[in-house]
């Protein structure tokens, strides 16, 4: 039962990210202006990449509410 509940979150975590990364919001971030010198495009993909690898180990490594240590 775990393992789905798993990869239900594993599939909204992709889809959340799919989205983010899709051309309407990377056009947001298509302009010329940077940061530090580097484009706030490449920022925000970098961002988004570090945010789904962070969101998925949260989610794996979770601990299940269920089961209390005792």
């Amino acid at each position: 039962m775990r393992d789905i509940a798993k990869g239900r979150r594993l599939f909204f975590i992709s889809v959340l990210f799919m989205v983010l990364l899709n051309f309407p919001l990377l056009s947001i971030f298509n302009s010329g202006a940077t940061v530090g010198g580097v484009p706030v495009l490449y920022l925000y993909i970098t961002g988004m990449w570090l945010a789904c690898i962070a969101a998925i180990g949260v989610f794996i490594n979770r601990e299940d509410p269920r089961k209390q240590k005792k």
